[in-house]
């Protein structure tokens, strides 16, 4: 592959690295999902712009370069060159054959045959999922599927303030509900059954899992979240119950997991698969899949946002999550940042 040019290299490192459900190692042994591979830069400066990590506990956003070899960086002189100082991750095809200094950038190894695979990939995309222009759109879907995760996850945070954890969790429920019945579209249970589920919800197992997990005896997240779209509570569907884990519960959960409680959930957010398909997204969005839920929120966020006129990277900018989430951090940040005490 030595004899492509990089810019094709770097469209295949990006479109390897667009899959939010794989975890990698970095080459310092933190754990790495990258949740949006950021845009190509035709321009002078980092090859990757405004890349969304998940690095070990940390969801950050920064900048990406990509390398043949490790030694690139200083010969390229980027250490000490201002526009590369947002950069998080230096990808390269080989590992370093000495050891770099600590700190940012993280090096995360990309093995050839991966590259050389993404490349044919690119190659013979000839359907409408898959062609190079739909990609682009899929791209930006990953912002907005982490942006709606983020913001719902800085209300929850509201909530827990307001009310105290457990009161803060029925009221939350409640008022999703509200919005639900002022929906276009005719919502399929009335005011009366929803009201029934939020009277029952302290006696439920949605409760009593949140209670264990207040208390620090919680389970394994995961398997948990499975077992409560499971199980009924009155007379709802799994389709609802699903709709309360994503849109109330998970973002409720993130507001005071441990570190590798937000590990578990954020890599169950971006690799559980889509139940039911909505036909308002198919016909909203009609090449993008529905494979995963992270991808249903993406088109659900980007319909919420159409007509505002900023990209999503651009409104995660907007809504300051590295003031409200302490787990969310940009590059800037992240070089002077210490994590607070928890409570």
């Amino acid at each position: 592959m030595h004899h492509l040019p990089e810019r094709r290299l770097q469209e295949a490192v990006r479109h390897l690295l667009a899959d939010p459900a794989r975890v990698w190692q970095t080459f310092s042994g933190k754990r790495l999902q990258i949740l949006a591979p950021g845009e190509l830069n035709v321009h002078e400066g980092p090859d990757l712009r405004n890349m969304v990590l998940l690095l070990d506990s940390m969801i950050c956003v920064g900048d990406g370069e990509f390398h043949r070899t490790p030694q690139e960086w200083q010969e390229h002189g980027h250490a000490h060159d201002p526009r590369y100082e947002r950069v998080l991750l230096h990808i390269v095809m080989a590992p370093p054959t000495t050891l770099p200094p600590p700190g940012p950038p993280e090096i995360l190894v990309v093995p050839a045959v991966e590259i050389e695979q993404a490349l044919q990939h690119l190659a013979e995309a000839t359907d409408a999922e898959t062609s190079p222009e739909a990609l682009l759109s899929l791209y930006e879907l990953q912002y907005f599927a982490l942006l709606r995760l983020l913001r719902r996850t800085s209300e929850a945070r509201l909530y827990v303030q307001r009310w105290g954890f457990l009161p803060g969790f029925a009221h939350m429920v409640a008022d999703f509900f509200q919005r639900y019945l002022q929906k276009r579209r005719r919502p399929v249970h009335t005011e009366h059954t929803l009201a029934e589920f939020v009277r029952a919800l302290p006696t439920s197992p949605l409760f009593r899992f949140l209670e264990a997990f207040h208390a620090g005896s919680a389970p394994t997240l995961t398997l948990q979240l499975h077992e409560l779209a499971r199980q009924r509570i009155t007379t709802e569907g799994a389709h609802l119950r699903l709709e309360i884990l994503l849109n109330c519960l998970l973002p409720y959960l993130l507001v005071r997991a441990t570190p590798e409680q937000r590990i578990e959930l954020l890599s169950w957010y971006w690799s559980a698969p889509a139940r039911v398909r909505y036909g308002h997204l198919r016909r909203a969005f009609p090449t993008f899949p529905q494979r995963y839920m992270w991808q249903q929120q993406g088109m659900l966020e980007a319909l919420r946002h159409r007509g505002s006129g900023l990209p999503c990277r651009e409104l995660l900018a907007t809504y300051s999550f590295g003031d409200v989430l302490e787990f969310y951090r940009s590059a800037e940040a992240l070089l002077s940042y210490t994590a607070p005490p928890r409570n």
